[in-house]
């Protein structure tokens, strides 16, 4: 099939794709055998964009075949292409001027005298079709007339008429696009054919919207536009309805072209099976729907092809190219689409829910609104009544749907924003699965990449990769992912991904992949492969956090009976394996720097021998610079407010009751007051030094630091 533009139509009925070449065949042979050499007027109806032009350009291709002594010349004329001047009759007869003397011998003493006619008759034509409101149009045209010669005008139109029949040839003048002139335009051209049809062996043909020309002919000229038309029109046709199986094929014929293979992942047959006849076959009713439709997603697809689920976008486009007031209101009110269900914090109560969904539901044309609201349902469930929760949002996002909050933007940016994670990227770390270090070596990389609002890229993934993690990581990879984020996790800690008290923290998100994965082991290989992960691997705050969430299952199973992950034999030798591997760690020097540490010291406590913590805290903190490395892990910064206050700080705290179990505080502080004295604290532990002094000296004064207020006296 050729590429079709949506004012382009085919002229080769090899390229029919609506049936329209037989009836053009028939309506060419009917005016090939026309025996009369009277003036004929005849008339193609249709709505616009039903393919009109088309058959116009198939009734050209068919009279091309006959023999020459069988076919008239032909002669286009586009009304559309003069819009805006002032004289269509001239711009018409001139027409003829250029191509009948070139078409044959016979017309060409048609030149000069269609240019006299045309001087002599246009302005006349004009004149004989103004009505009120045109006065200075028509001051105008007296003006040019009077400073012309005057042309015998019957005379000439006898002359021209003389040699038009002397011809015996037949001339067929082909007028489209009449539907898209203003409504004066409208009124003038058929004043224009109304003179001058009557010209021997010249027949017309004029394709167009009824409805549209009889309103215009009645704006402008208070006459009855279905009236004066039929006083015109001596033979109608009726363009016949397009069948409606043929515009679905020629949709899905396009649609395949301009969309090609589809990444995997993202087209589901019977997802679009229901989006298709929930909503858009109602939008597509003409041939040009189709080619203005596969043209928008020609342009619009290609741009975020892989990063959207396709179903969801031809949906949208859809809405955008034929309902656009629509396709706004969902575009400026993300949250009263996107979202599940339950999310209703952006409505007062269901009351308002319902008056803003049959808000724009009752601007819509009256045969759309069903269509448009099963269309919108389906697209965005939050908005229909089934209840769908939070647990569908992984899905959604997964198969990149419209309705998941993270995505919606795509549809309607054409772009990925500006520090989002391409579908691309996530099917390129996915395919790192069976290479541990490559795999973990991506994650540390995305680490280094930060998004606008200042949050890495890593932890836009490890969200992400929960997406993944139930169909697409293999079960052979399972263990080698297991090993990789229980080997780098902990590099993927950044501050700047935290963001307050309530969020998770990379450290969850690397340890959330690997709990869901367990559940795709047999039972009895979970354990095994958890164990050689911890043992091989580095990132002990992402061990520690899985384990600790399988130790709880363990524990509260003994209470429900649930089944756990882990048996609690299992649970309790992982945490042995893992206290090993902390032992073997806090050999290092670069233990210390630990983001978590002190976390990990609180665990190490809880799991293990309270005294081994102790002793490498005590060893750690036997020099100087080892207690000014140490007490800065500890410190903390809370949000504090005053009444009466409305900016909210960050106090520092940093309580030593926290290090009680650790150090000697007692100790600590006469120390640290002493290197105080001396000016030998660096600057790095300077905030820490000084709250914990601060904090000790109220605790020997009776005084809780923890207490209201308290810190800001």
């Amino acid at each position: 099939m050729t590429a079709l533009s949506a004012d382009r139509p085919s002229i080769d009925p090899k390229d029919d794709l609506f049936g329209h070449a037989s009836f053009a065949k028939s309506l060419a042979d009917s005016i090939c055998r026309y025996p009369g050499s009277d003036g004929l007027v005849l008339a193609l109806y249709g709505p616009w964009g039903s393919g009109k032009s088309t058959v116009l350009g198939y009734v050209g291709y068919y009279i091309e075949q006959l023999p020459e002594e069988d076919r008239p010349v032909v002669v286009p004329f586009n009304p559309w292409w003069f819009s805006g001047q002032e004289n269509l009759a001239r711009a018409f007869l001139g027409q003829l001027q250029a191509v009948l003397p070139n078409k044959s011998d016979k017309f060409k003493k048609l030149g000069d005298l269609l240019g006299d006619f045309a001087e002599g008759v246009g302005g006349l034509i004009d004149l004989s079709g103004v009505t009120g409101g045109a006065a200075g149009k028509l001051g105008k045209l007296i003006g040019m007339l009077t400073k012309r010669k005057p042309k015998d005008v019957p005379a000439l139109k006898s002359e021209i008429s003389k040699i038009l029949r002397e011809a015996k040839k037949r001339i067929l003048v082909v007028i489209d696009d009449i539907d898209r002139l203003t409504p004066d335009e409208t009124r003038q051209l058929f004043t224009v054919i109304k003179a001058l049809a009557d010209f021997p062996n010249v027949a017309y043909l004029l394709a167009f919207d009824r409805d549209v020309a009889a309103q215009a002919i009645e704006q402008q000229s208070g006459l009855p536009g279905e009236r004066y038309l039929e006083k015109i029109i001596q033979v109608p046709f009726v363009l016949p309805p397009i069948d409606r199986v043929a515009l679905r094929a020629a949709l899905f014929s396009r649609l395949g072209e301009v969309l090609g293979e589809m990444p995997d992942g993202t087209f589901d047959q019977s997802y679009w099976t229901n989006v298709y006849h929930d909503g858009i076959d109602a939008l597509i009713q003409v041939p040009r729907d189709v080619v203005r439709f596969a043209n928008t997603l020609a342009v619009t697809y290609s741009a975020v092809r892989g990063e959207v689920n396709a179903v969801d976008f031809i949906a949208l486009e859809a809405l955008r190219v034929f309902i656009p007031d629509l396709y706004e209101v969902i575009r400026s009110n993300p949250e009263r689409f996107a979202g599940h269900t339950r999310d209703s914090q952006y409505y007062d109560n269901e009351r308002d829910k319902a008056e803003f969904h049959s808000a724009w539901r009752n601007n819509l044309p009256e045969r759309l609104r069903g269509n448009a609201q099963s269309l919108i349902e389906r697209i965005f469930p939050k908005t229909e009544n089934s209840i769908y929760g939070s647990d569908w949002l992984t899905e959604w996002r997964r198969n990149l749907r419209a309705c998941h909050p993270d995505i919606f933007p795509i549809y309607f940016r054409l772009a990925v924003p500006p520090g989002g994670i391409r579908r691309s990227e996530m099917e390129a770390i996915l395919a790192l699965a069976g290479t541990p270090a490559e795999f973990g070596q991506a994650l540390i990389c995305a680490k280094a990449e930060k998004r606008p609002d200042g949050l890495s890229k890593a932890r836009a993934i490890l969200e992400r990769l929960m997406d993944h993690v139930e169909k697409d990581i293999p079960d052979e990879h399972i263990p080698l992912v297991i090993q990789s984020l229980f080997d780098i996790g902990d590099s993927l800690i950044d501050p700047a991904d935290e963001r307050g008290a309530f969020d998770f923290g990379n450290v969850s998100r690397a340890s959330r992949p690997v709990y869901h994965l367990l559940k795709r082991l047999p039972a009895e290989q979970r354990a095994d492969v958890l164990d050689a992960a911890i043992k091989a691997g580095r990132a002990i705050a992402v061990q520690s956090w899985l384990l600790h969430a399988l130790d709880k299952e363990v524990t509260k199973s003994k209470e429900s009976s649930e089944t756990t992950l882990l048996s609690a034999d299992a649970a309790s030798r992982l945490k042995t394996s893992w206290l090993d591997r902390v032992r073997t760690l806090t050999s290092e020097i670069g233990f210390m720097d630990h983001p978590e540490l002190p976390r990990l010291l609180s665990v190490w406590r809880q799991w293990g021998d309270s005294a081994d913590v102790r002793t490498w805290c005590d060893h750690t903190t036997a020099s100087d610079d080892g207690l000014l490395t140490l007490l800065p892990k500890f410190l903390q910064h809370t949000s504090s407010q005053t009444v009466g206050d409305w900016a909210v700080r960050l106090q520092p705290r940093l309580n030593p009751t926290w290090l009680e179990s650790y150090l000697d505080t007692a100790a600590c502080a006469e120390r640290l007051t002493q290197l105080t004295r001396k000016g030998a604290v660096p600057s790095e532990a300077t905030e820490a030094v000084s709250q914990f002094l601060k904090e000790f000296e109220m605790l020997k004064a009776g005084r809780n630091p923890d207490g209201l207020g308290a810190l800001d006296d």
